[in-house]
Protein backbone atom coordinates (compact mmCIF):
# COMPACT_ATOMS: atom_id res chain seq x y z
CA UNK A 1 0.00 0.00 0.00
CA UNK A 2 1.31 2.97 -1.10
CA UNK A 3 -0.13 6.22 0.80
CA UNK A 4 0.22 9.99 -0.14
CA UNK A 5 -1.39 12.00 3.28
CA UNK A 6 -3.22 15.47 3.07
CA UNK A 7 -3.96 17.61 5.66
CA UNK A 8 -6.79 19.63 5.26
CA UNK A 9 -9.88 21.34 6.58
CA UNK A 10 -12.25 21.43 3.89
CA UNK A 11 -14.51 24.12 5.00
CA UNK A 12 -16.21 23.42 3.04
CA UNK A 13 -14.89 21.22 0.60
CA UNK A 14 -14.59 23.06 -3.13
CA UNK A 15 -13.60 22.02 -6.51
CA UNK A 16 -10.39 23.35 -5.97
CA UNK A 17 -9.63 20.51 -3.21
CA UNK A 18 -11.20 17.56 -5.36
CA UNK A 19 -8.47 18.73 -7.99
CA UNK A 20 -5.73 18.63 -5.10
CA UNK A 21 -7.17 15.57 -4.20
CA UNK A 22 -7.09 13.38 -7.84
CA UNK A 23 -3.49 15.60 -8.24
CA UNK A 24 -2.05 14.33 -5.11
CA UNK A 25 -2.87 10.87 -6.15
CA UNK A 26 -1.87 10.52 -9.60
CA UNK A 27 1.01 12.58 -9.71
CA UNK A 28 3.07 11.01 -6.48
CA UNK A 29 1.33 7.29 -8.39
CA UNK A 30 0.32 6.15 -4.81
CA UNK A 31 -3.02 3.75 -4.53
CA UNK A 32 -4.16 5.24 -1.05
CA UNK A 33 -5.08 8.90 -0.20
CA UNK A 34 -5.46 9.57 3.86
CA UNK A 35 -6.81 12.55 4.58
CA UNK A 36 -6.08 14.23 8.18
CA UNK A 37 -9.18 16.70 8.47
CA UNK A 38 -9.88 19.31 11.27
CA UNK A 39 -13.06 18.24 12.89
CA UNK A 40 -15.21 20.67 14.56
CA UNK A 41 -13.29 23.82 14.93
CA UNK A 42 -10.38 24.79 12.59
CA UNK A 43 -7.06 26.44 12.81
CA UNK A 44 -8.13 30.38 12.66
CA UNK A 45 -10.19 29.39 16.31
CA UNK A 46 -13.52 29.40 14.13
CA UNK A 47 -16.59 27.04 14.25
CA UNK A 48 -16.45 24.38 10.91
CA UNK A 49 -18.89 25.86 8.26
CA UNK A 50 -20.51 21.97 8.08
CA UNK A 51 -19.58 19.28 10.32
CA UNK A 52 -17.43 16.84 9.89
CA UNK A 53 -18.99 13.80 9.36
CA UNK A 54 -20.80 15.43 6.14
CA UNK A 55 -16.95 17.06 4.81
CA UNK A 56 -15.36 13.66 5.92
CA UNK A 57 -18.00 11.85 3.76
CA UNK A 58 -18.11 13.78 0.86
CA UNK A 59 -14.35 13.93 0.67
CA UNK A 60 -14.61 10.02 0.44
CA UNK A 61 -17.12 9.94 -2.34
CA UNK A 62 -15.04 12.45 -4.10
CA UNK A 63 -11.65 10.91 -4.26
CA UNK A 64 -10.27 10.13 -0.43
CA UNK A 65 -10.00 6.45 0.85
CA UNK A 66 -9.97 7.67 4.45
CA UNK A 67 -10.47 10.56 6.69
CA UNK A 68 -9.03 11.07 10.16
CA UNK A 69 -9.74 13.45 12.54
CA UNK A 70 -6.74 15.81 13.52
CA UNK A 71 -7.34 16.28 17.33
CA UNK A 72 -8.51 19.32 18.43
CA UNK A 73 -5.93 20.59 20.75
CA UNK A 74 -3.53 20.38 17.35
CA UNK A 75 -6.32 21.52 15.20
CA UNK A 76 -6.80 25.19 16.98
CA UNK A 77 -3.27 25.47 17.66
CA UNK A 78 -0.56 27.97 16.03
CA UNK A 79 0.81 26.53 12.31
CA UNK A 80 3.55 25.05 13.83
CA UNK A 81 1.92 23.22 16.44
CA UNK A 82 -0.83 22.53 14.15
CA UNK A 83 1.72 20.83 11.63
CA UNK A 84 3.35 18.94 14.66
CA UNK A 85 -0.25 16.81 15.09
CA UNK A 86 -0.86 16.29 11.93
CA UNK A 87 2.48 14.92 10.99
CA UNK A 88 2.56 12.80 14.40
CA UNK A 89 -1.06 11.28 13.35
CA UNK A 90 0.12 10.99 9.74
CA UNK A 91 3.37 8.97 11.34
CA UNK A 92 1.03 6.67 13.00
CA UNK A 93 0.28 5.52 9.03
CA UNK A 94 1.64 2.66 7.60
CA UNK A 95 3.27 2.97 4.58
CA UNK A 96 3.38 6.47 3.83
CA UNK A 97 5.71 7.74 1.11
CA UNK A 98 4.52 11.51 0.17
CA UNK A 99 2.66 14.16 1.76
CA UNK A 100 0.56 16.28 -0.55
CA UNK A 101 -0.11 20.14 -0.19
CA UNK A 102 -1.26 23.16 -2.00
CA UNK A 103 0.83 26.05 -1.99
CA UNK A 104 1.63 29.23 -3.24
CA UNK A 105 4.75 28.56 -4.21
CA UNK A 106 4.55 25.40 -5.61
CA UNK A 107 8.17 24.69 -5.25
CA UNK A 108 8.56 21.98 -2.60
CA UNK A 109 12.40 22.22 -2.93
CA UNK A 110 12.15 26.57 -2.49
CA UNK A 111 9.85 25.50 0.69
CA UNK A 112 12.17 22.87 2.11
CA UNK A 113 15.11 25.39 1.92
CA UNK A 114 13.45 27.98 4.32
CA UNK A 115 12.44 24.77 6.52
CA UNK A 116 15.59 24.13 6.81
CA UNK A 117 16.89 27.87 7.43
CA UNK A 118 14.61 28.02 10.08
CA UNK A 119 15.36 24.81 11.71
CA UNK A 120 19.29 25.35 11.40
CA UNK A 121 18.39 29.26 12.97
CA UNK A 122 21.68 31.05 12.33
CA UNK A 123 22.05 33.74 14.69
CA UNK A 124 22.22 36.50 12.32
CA UNK A 125 18.74 35.23 11.56
CA UNK A 126 17.79 34.77 14.91
CA UNK A 127 19.47 38.41 16.40
CA UNK A 128 16.39 39.71 12.97
CA UNK A 129 13.81 38.08 14.61
CA UNK A 130 14.24 39.24 18.40
CA UNK A 131 15.03 42.72 17.04
CA UNK A 132 11.51 42.22 15.04
CA UNK A 133 9.75 40.66 18.19
CA UNK A 134 10.82 44.11 20.14
CA UNK A 135 9.10 45.84 17.74
CA UNK A 136 6.32 44.82 18.67
CA UNK A 137 5.28 42.37 15.51
CA UNK A 138 3.58 39.24 16.02
CA UNK A 139 5.59 35.71 16.19
CA UNK A 140 4.06 34.88 12.41
CA UNK A 141 5.16 38.39 10.79
CA UNK A 142 8.52 38.73 13.21
CA UNK A 143 9.76 35.26 11.47
CA UNK A 144 8.47 37.15 7.96
CA UNK A 145 10.01 40.22 8.21
CA UNK A 146 13.06 38.70 9.63
CA UNK A 147 13.36 35.82 6.91
CA UNK A 148 13.24 38.62 3.98
CA UNK A 149 15.72 41.03 5.40
CA UNK A 150 18.07 37.81 5.88
CA UNK A 151 17.43 36.93 2.44
CA UNK A 152 18.20 40.12 1.21
CA UNK A 153 21.33 40.29 2.96
CA UNK A 154 22.84 36.60 1.67
CA UNK A 155 22.60 36.25 -1.86
CA UNK A 156 21.94 32.42 -1.42
CA UNK A 157 18.66 32.48 0.31
CA UNK A 158 17.51 35.79 -2.26
CA UNK A 159 15.05 33.78 -3.96
CA UNK A 160 12.97 33.14 -0.85
CA UNK A 161 11.99 36.46 -0.30
CA UNK A 162 8.70 37.07 0.25
CA UNK A 163 7.83 33.28 0.78
CA UNK A 164 6.25 33.62 4.26
CA UNK A 165 3.95 36.19 3.59
CA UNK A 166 1.65 33.49 2.66
CA UNK A 167 -0.73 31.29 4.23
CA UNK A 168 -0.38 28.10 2.49
CA UNK A 169 3.40 28.58 2.22
CA UNK A 170 3.63 28.86 5.68
CA UNK A 171 1.96 25.67 6.32
CA UNK A 172 3.56 23.89 3.57
CA UNK A 173 6.74 25.36 5.54
CA UNK A 174 5.89 24.19 8.91
CA UNK A 175 4.54 20.36 7.79
CA UNK A 176 8.13 20.16 6.11
CA UNK A 177 9.97 21.29 9.49
CA UNK A 178 7.68 18.40 11.27
CA UNK A 179 9.01 15.53 9.63
CA UNK A 180 12.26 16.95 9.39
CA UNK A 181 12.53 16.80 13.17
CA UNK A 182 10.47 13.59 13.77
CA UNK A 183 13.41 12.30 11.26
CA UNK A 184 10.51 10.56 8.96
CA UNK A 185 11.15 9.57 5.47
CA UNK A 186 8.70 11.23 3.72
CA UNK A 187 8.57 13.08 0.27
CA UNK A 188 7.34 16.69 -0.57
CA UNK A 189 4.64 16.85 -2.87
CA UNK A 190 3.07 20.34 -3.34
CA UNK A 191 0.89 21.88 -5.82
CA UNK A 192 0.66 25.50 -7.05
CA UNK A 193 -3.09 27.01 -5.40
CA UNK A 194 -4.57 28.48 -8.35
CA UNK A 195 -7.18 31.17 -8.48
CA UNK A 196 -8.15 33.83 -5.36
CA UNK A 197 -5.81 33.78 -2.77
CA UNK A 198 -6.18 32.12 1.11
CA UNK A 199 -8.14 35.26 2.39
CA UNK A 200 -9.34 36.88 -0.74
CA UNK A 201 -12.97 37.35 -1.21
CA UNK A 202 -13.68 37.75 -4.92
CA UNK A 203 -15.42 35.24 -7.07
CA UNK A 204 -13.97 36.24 -10.34
CA UNK A 205 -11.85 33.00 -10.70
CA UNK A 206 -12.06 29.25 -11.27
CA UNK A 207 -11.37 28.45 -7.72
CA UNK A 208 -12.60 31.15 -5.19
CA UNK A 209 -10.78 30.89 -1.92
CA UNK A 210 -12.66 28.56 0.93
CA UNK A 211 -13.06 32.42 2.78
CA UNK A 212 -15.12 34.06 -0.38
CA UNK A 213 -17.11 30.82 -0.22
CA UNK A 214 -17.71 31.11 3.52
CA UNK A 215 -18.92 34.82 3.69
CA UNK A 216 -21.55 33.91 0.94
CA UNK A 217 -22.83 30.92 2.85
CA UNK A 218 -23.32 33.27 5.47
CA UNK A 219 -24.70 35.63 3.58
CA UNK A 220 -27.41 32.94 2.65
CA UNK A 221 -26.05 33.69 -1.22
CA UNK A 222 -26.28 30.07 -2.46
CA UNK A 223 -26.84 30.31 -5.89
CA UNK A 224 -23.63 32.58 -5.92
CA UNK A 225 -21.53 29.53 -5.09
CA UNK A 226 -23.08 26.75 -6.90
CA UNK A 227 -20.55 26.53 -9.64
CA UNK A 228 -17.26 26.05 -7.22
CA UNK A 229 -17.83 23.31 -5.17
CA UNK A 230 -19.05 20.00 -5.85
CA UNK A 231 -22.90 18.93 -6.42
CA UNK A 232 -22.37 17.01 -2.71
CA UNK A 233 -21.14 20.21 -1.03
CA UNK A 234 -23.97 22.18 -2.61
CA UNK A 235 -26.19 19.68 -1.48
CA UNK A 236 -25.03 19.67 2.55
CA UNK A 237 -25.63 23.35 2.66
CA UNK A 238 -28.54 23.32 1.45
CA UNK A 239 -29.68 20.47 4.34
CA UNK A 240 -28.04 23.18 6.45
CA UNK A 241 -30.92 25.00 7.16
CA UNK A 242 -30.41 26.91 10.05
CA UNK A 243 -26.43 27.42 9.60
CA UNK A 244 -26.64 28.44 5.90
CA UNK A 245 -29.55 31.17 6.81
CA UNK A 246 -27.22 32.61 9.74
CA UNK A 247 -24.95 35.54 8.64
CA UNK A 248 -22.50 35.01 11.20
CA UNK A 249 -20.02 32.26 11.89
CA UNK A 250 -21.35 29.55 14.80
CA UNK A 251 -18.69 30.50 17.01
CA UNK A 252 -20.69 33.91 17.21
CA UNK A 253 -23.23 31.76 18.22
CA UNK A 254 -21.25 30.95 21.68
CA UNK A 255 -20.00 34.74 22.45
CA UNK A 256 -22.15 34.39 25.64
CA UNK A 257 -20.58 31.51 27.06
CA UNK A 258 -17.28 32.52 26.25
CA UNK A 259 -17.91 35.98 27.81
CA UNK A 260 -19.49 35.08 30.89
CA UNK A 261 -16.36 31.98 31.21
CA UNK A 262 -13.52 35.03 30.53
CA UNK A 263 -15.86 37.46 32.98
CA UNK A 264 -15.60 34.95 35.96
CA UNK A 265 -12.10 34.16 36.14
CA UNK A 266 -8.97 35.94 36.64
CA UNK A 267 -5.74 37.14 34.90
CA UNK A 268 -4.04 34.28 36.66
CA UNK A 269 -6.33 32.29 35.56
CA UNK A 270 -6.33 33.11 32.24
CA UNK A 271 -2.13 32.89 32.42
CA UNK A 272 -2.69 28.86 33.04
CA UNK A 273 -4.37 28.38 29.43
CA UNK A 274 -2.05 27.34 26.45
CA UNK A 275 -0.60 30.15 24.33
CA UNK A 276 -1.24 32.96 26.34
CA UNK A 277 1.87 34.72 27.51
CA UNK A 278 3.50 38.01 27.52
CA UNK A 279 0.53 39.62 29.88
CA UNK A 280 -1.57 38.39 27.32
CA UNK A 281 -3.97 37.26 30.13
CA UNK A 282 -4.47 40.38 31.92
CA UNK A 283 -5.01 42.12 28.24
CA UNK A 284 -8.14 39.79 28.00
CA UNK A 285 -9.26 39.91 30.96
CA UNK A 286 -9.64 43.51 30.50
CA UNK A 287 -11.23 43.36 28.25
CA UNK A 288 -13.59 40.66 28.86
CA UNK A 289 -14.22 43.07 32.06
CA UNK A 290 -15.49 46.21 29.65
CA UNK A 291 -17.45 44.17 26.47
CA UNK A 292 -20.21 42.32 25.84
CA UNK A 293 -19.66 40.15 22.81
CA UNK A 294 -16.85 38.12 21.20
CA UNK A 295 -16.68 40.51 18.70
CA UNK A 296 -16.03 43.44 20.61
CA UNK A 297 -13.65 41.56 23.30
CA UNK A 298 -11.65 40.57 20.33
CA UNK A 299 -11.71 44.22 18.83
CA UNK A 300 -10.74 45.48 22.27
CA UNK A 301 -7.66 42.99 22.80
CA UNK A 302 -6.33 42.81 19.38
CA UNK A 303 -2.85 44.21 18.69
CA UNK A 304 0.00 43.98 15.91
CA UNK A 305 1.20 41.51 18.28
CA UNK A 306 -1.99 39.54 19.01
CA UNK A 307 -3.86 38.83 16.20
CA UNK A 308 -7.32 38.23 16.27
CA UNK A 309 -6.96 34.51 14.75
CA UNK A 310 -4.52 34.00 18.13
CA UNK A 311 -7.19 35.86 19.95
CA UNK A 312 -9.88 33.58 19.02
CA UNK A 313 -8.33 30.50 19.17
CA UNK A 314 -7.63 31.60 22.93
CA UNK A 315 -11.00 31.88 23.70
CA UNK A 316 -11.36 28.16 22.69
CA UNK A 317 -8.98 27.34 25.01
CA UNK A 318 -10.98 28.99 27.84
CA UNK A 319 -14.24 27.46 26.66
CA UNK A 320 -12.75 24.14 26.39
CA UNK A 321 -9.96 24.25 29.32
CA UNK A 322 -7.70 23.59 26.97
CA UNK A 323 -4.09 24.51 29.45
CA UNK A 324 -0.40 24.49 28.93
CA UNK A 325 -0.27 21.28 30.89
CA UNK A 326 -2.71 19.65 28.51
CA UNK A 327 -1.04 20.17 25.53
CA UNK A 328 2.64 19.33 27.24
CA UNK A 329 0.86 15.82 28.28
CA UNK A 330 -0.61 15.46 24.32
CA UNK A 331 2.79 15.96 22.88
CA UNK A 332 4.36 12.98 25.28
CA UNK A 333 1.29 10.60 24.65
CA UNK A 334 1.33 8.48 21.50
CA UNK A 335 -0.66 9.35 18.65
CA UNK A 336 -4.32 8.03 18.11
CA UNK A 337 -6.62 7.45 14.78
CA UNK A 338 -9.98 8.54 14.96
CA UNK A 339 -11.54 7.63 11.44
CA UNK A 340 -14.47 9.86 10.40
CA UNK A 341 -15.17 8.17 6.97
CA UNK A 342 -13.80 5.19 4.80
CA UNK A 343 -14.35 3.61 1.57
CA UNK A 344 -16.36 0.85 1.71
CA UNK A 345 -13.67 -0.91 -0.85
CA UNK A 346 -10.57 0.01 1.54
CA UNK A 347 -11.36 -2.23 4.32
CA UNK A 348 -7.80 -3.15 4.09
CA UNK A 349 -6.99 0.48 5.35
CA UNK A 350 -8.34 -1.08 8.95
CA UNK A 351 -6.33 -4.21 8.99
CA UNK A 352 -2.95 -2.21 8.15
CA UNK A 353 -4.00 0.49 10.96
CA UNK A 354 -4.33 -2.43 13.24
CA UNK A 355 -1.01 -3.25 13.14
CA UNK A 356 1.36 -0.06 12.84
CA UNK A 357 -1.53 2.09 15.62
CA UNK A 358 -2.63 0.79 19.07
CA UNK A 359 -5.42 3.27 19.44
CA UNK A 360 -7.73 3.43 16.80
CA UNK A 361 -11.57 4.52 17.16
CA UNK A 362 -14.23 4.51 14.82
CA UNK A 363 -16.98 5.87 17.57
CA UNK A 364 -17.03 7.48 20.88
CA UNK A 365 -17.24 4.02 22.87
CA UNK A 366 -13.61 3.22 21.85
CA UNK A 367 -12.34 5.96 24.05
CA UNK A 368 -12.70 2.94 26.82
CA UNK A 369 -9.97 0.96 25.06
CA UNK A 370 -7.02 4.09 23.82
CA UNK A 371 -4.45 4.49 26.52
CA UNK A 372 -5.31 6.67 29.59
CA UNK A 373 -3.26 9.14 28.68
CA UNK A 374 -5.40 10.14 25.37
CA UNK A 375 -8.79 9.76 26.80
CA UNK A 376 -9.37 13.13 27.67
CA UNK A 377 -8.07 14.28 24.26
CA UNK A 378 -10.82 11.92 22.82
CA UNK A 379 -13.45 13.38 24.99
CA UNK A 380 -12.34 17.10 24.14
CA UNK A 381 -12.62 16.08 19.94
CA UNK A 382 -16.57 14.60 21.19
CA UNK A 383 -17.05 18.06 23.18
CA UNK A 384 -16.29 20.09 20.43
CA UNK A 385 -18.60 18.21 18.02
CA UNK A 386 -21.73 18.00 20.61
CA UNK A 387 -20.93 21.67 21.16
CA UNK A 388 -21.75 22.69 17.47
CA UNK A 389 -24.90 20.39 17.50
CA UNK A 390 -26.23 22.40 20.59
CA UNK A 391 -25.99 25.86 18.29
CA UNK A 392 -26.73 23.67 15.00
CA UNK A 393 -29.85 21.73 17.12
CA UNK A 394 -28.30 18.61 15.49
CA UNK A 395 -27.85 15.22 17.24
CA UNK A 396 -24.68 13.78 16.09
CA UNK A 397 -22.60 13.98 19.44
CA UNK A 398 -22.34 9.79 19.18
CA UNK A 399 -21.98 9.10 15.52
CA UNK A 400 -19.68 6.14 14.43
CA UNK A 401 -17.23 6.39 11.81
CA UNK A 402 -19.19 6.55 7.96
CA UNK A 403 -18.31 3.80 5.47
CA UNK A 404 -19.13 5.17 1.97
Amino acid sequence: MKTVAIICEYNPLTNGHVRHLTSAREQTGCDTVVCVMSGSFVQRGEAAITDKYSRASTAVFLGADIVVELPLIYAISPADNFAYGAIKTIAAFPDVEYISFGSECGDAELLTKVAMLLIEEPLELKNLLQGFLKDGYSFPKARALAVDEYAGLNENYSEIKGLLDFPNNILGIAYISAIIKAGLDIKIHTIKRMGAGYNDDAFDTEFPSATAIRSAIRQGDLAKIKQYVPAETFSELLQLNEQVKSSTDPLDSLSDMIIFKLKGMSGHDLEHYYDVSGGLNNRIKLAASTTTTLDQLLEAAKTKRYTVARLRRICLYALFDITKEMYEEAVRSPAYIEIIAISSKRKDILAALSESCRNVLTRFSDVNRVDKSLRVLVKLDFVAQGTLDIINRADKFNRKMIIV
